[in-house]
């Protein structure tokens, strides 16, 4: 019998972030071998949010006519929130957790500007890291962004439906291979298409609702060599409350789900970075 209540669904989701967050990025397991010596000074840049402002104007501002300037305005203040929050929880999490010194310093962020480092499309070249390295003595830049906000990761979204798809495509082929059950091979294709489809969005939809997904990737280049390090993402939940799916979620509690989830985001991907960094010595 199929689970096709929100509640079942979304148990089903949240089951599966456990089993695809450890696999929904590549992990630099050999990036200690890049950086020689425990790292004592680095600089941390954020990239802009990924923008979703069809999604955002739903979450944000909700009753405001689409594309007004109040309705941009909203979307507008969520986003700078999102950004000021996510690199408050980053710088955080990566001094407590690392013990390396961040170097914030209006020099180095002249230097972001000019070199344009705060733009996710800038590949980081030998170049640019010698500048940014002369300009901050740091030994590696931590760059990051948050790629999904308050939504379901685009990537788990892909990863439900094309399971969904292909194990449709399996039955069906199935079926058709045997002549008795060949004429309603067609049918199922079809009404299984529809059926699953409308349940997998549920299922995000109601995911998006109890635990306000935010995710955030980020890489670590070595200034000394403008080398790629690690990269990894990591993806935060605010806490559970299946409450939300049957009655209006305030914008204050909805705020305090994306702290949250922000949050949860930042130590996670921090403590992922932590795990490849070369071992400190005393000396250190």
């Amino acid at each position: 019998m199929k689970m096709t209540t929100t509640y079942k669904i979304t148990l089903a989701v949240l089951l599966g972030v456990v089993l695809c967050s450890c696999a929904t990025a590549p992990r630099y397991e050999s990036a200690a071998q890049s950086i020689v010596a425990y790292p004592q000074k680095a600089v941390l840049v954020q990239t802009p949010i990924l923008r979703d402002d069809p999604v955002f104007s739903k979450l944000f501002a909700p009753d405001l006519p689409k594309d007004s300037p109040e309705s941009r305005q909203a979307i507008n203040d969520a986003i700078d929130h999102a950004e000021v929050r996510a690199f408050a929880e980053i710088q955080k999490a990566f001094e407590t957790q690392t013990e390396i010194k961040v170097d914030n310093s209006e020099i180095v962020s002249r230097v972001i500007n000019e070199l344009q480092i705060n733009n996710a499309d800038t590949v980081i070249t030998r170049e640019i890291a010698e500048q940014l390295h002369a300009a901050s003595d740091a030994d590696i830049l931590l760059r990051f962004r948050i790629t999904d906000y308050g939504v379901t990761p685009k990537s788990w979204r892909n990863a439900v439906i094309i399971f969904e798809v292909t194990s449709t495509l399996g039955i069906a082929a199935i079926a058709y291979a045997y002549p008795a059950t060949r004429p309603i091979a067609g049918i199922y294709l079809i009404e299984e298409g529809i059926e699953e489809t409308i349940e997998a969005y549920a299922g995000f939809w109601a995911l998006d609702e109890v635990s306000r997904p935010v995710r955030i990737e980020a890489e670590l280049i070595t200034l000394n060599t403008g080398t790629q390090a690690w990269k990894s993402s990591a993806t935060g939940l605010s806490d559970v409350g299946l409450t939300r799916l049957v009655r209006k979620v305030s914008a204050a509690e909805r705020a305090a789900q994306l702290n949250s989830a922000i949050q949860e985001a930042a130590e996670k991907i921090v403590s992922d970075l932590q795990k490849v960094l070369p071992q400190r010595t005393k000396a250190e």
